[in-house]
């Protein structure tokens, strides 16, 4: 096997070399080594600026709703529908996360279970809908939430499969809205073997069957998503229906796209790709197109909308 050095830095704080996912997916064609004083390639994540210290070729992956600068990285794995050739390939974060989990098991009357479950605990980064769904729905019907966000039942959550295993619906809104941005909040759901009342990726059901999961984005407005859950709630077929219904429309990703990927990074070993933005204003300051400036940009649109109108 080829010998490949890797550093890993700027991950999340659980992140270690031996359960990263990509280490895993690579191990049976490589020897891939951890090396932080002379690596082949930095493999880095967005919760730091350690990469600045490596001059070898940088691969940046993020599960956050973060677009990668190729001024700053020579290639990047992230979730936004990119074309730039061999430089970029997109994987939703949920591919990886969905892989480590165990399929929870079908109860024998699932439309008996209590209503809707709700497991936050960002309430500061993330769009304000989550949180005015929650309050519109209870309405109708409590809705436990056990994270740390709008906790109503004093419990917090140790095995979120489980947990989810119990409710009828989940609610499972992304931090913020952009095509192809998916986490694991509705593959968590679909193997919890619950139904998501799923906020995000407005192309989502080009992934997902939209059969299989009440689609929030289709609605004009929360009421008008009310409505649709509280038709779900009580129409046993229905709902069993929506439950046993595939959920993936179309496998796009696989491990041998990811592997093919690695092999033309690996193939171009030394090569740098990226510009230098270590001189001068830029430095790397805005790598990224970041939640904040998502919604600072939402906020301006809607007062020139109203100002327009």
């Amino acid at each position: 096997m080829e010998k490949i050095k890797i550093h890993f830095c700027d991950f999340w704080k659980e992140h270690t070399f031996e359960n990263d996912f990509f280490v895993n997916i690579l191990k049976n064609k490589y020897e891939i080594v951890e090396d932080s004083k002379d690596p082949d390639f930095v493999l880095c994540s967005c919760f730091g600026r350690e990469y600045e210290k490596y001059s070898c070729p940088r691969i940046f992956y993020s599960g956050e709703n973060l677009t990668a600068d190729f001024n700053v990285y020579d290639y990047a794995i992230g979730f936004d529908y990119l074309d730039f050739g061999k430089r970029y390939l997109r994987v939703p974060v949920y591919y990886f996360l969905s892989k480590l989990r165990n399929r929870a098991q079908m109860p024998d009357n699932p439309q008996n279970r209590e209503f809707c479950s709700f497991l936050y605990s960002n309430g500061a980064y993330c769009d304000e809908i989550r949180i005015d769904f929650f309050k519109k729905l209870s309405k109708y019907k409590k809705i436990n939430s056990s994270g740390a966000l709008l906790n109503n039942t004093g419990k917090r959550v140790r095995d979120k499969i489980s947990y989810l295993n119990n409710f009828k619906f989940t609610i499972a809104f992304e931090n913020s809205c952009a095509p192809g941005y998916i986490t694991e909040k509705i593959c968590d759901a679909f193997i919890a073997a619950t139904v998501p009342i799923y906020w995000g990726d407005p192309l989502a059901k080009e992934e997902f069957n939209p059969e299989a999961f009440i689609f929030a984005n289709d609605c004009k407005n929360l009421d008008e998503l009310v409505e649709r859950v509280i038709e779900i709630d009580n129409n046993d077929e229905l709902y069993l229906k929506m439950l046993n219904a595939p959920k993936v429309l179309n496998e796009k990703i696989n491990d041998e796209m990811i592997i093919s990927f690695f092999d033309d990074i690996f193939k171009n070993k030394g090569k740098i790709l990226r510009k230098d933005v270590n001189k001068g204003w830029s430095r790397g300051e805005f790598f990224t197109y970041s939640f904040v400036q998502r919604k600072c940009i939402k906020k301006i649109k809607e007062i020139f909308s109203n100002y327009r109108s």
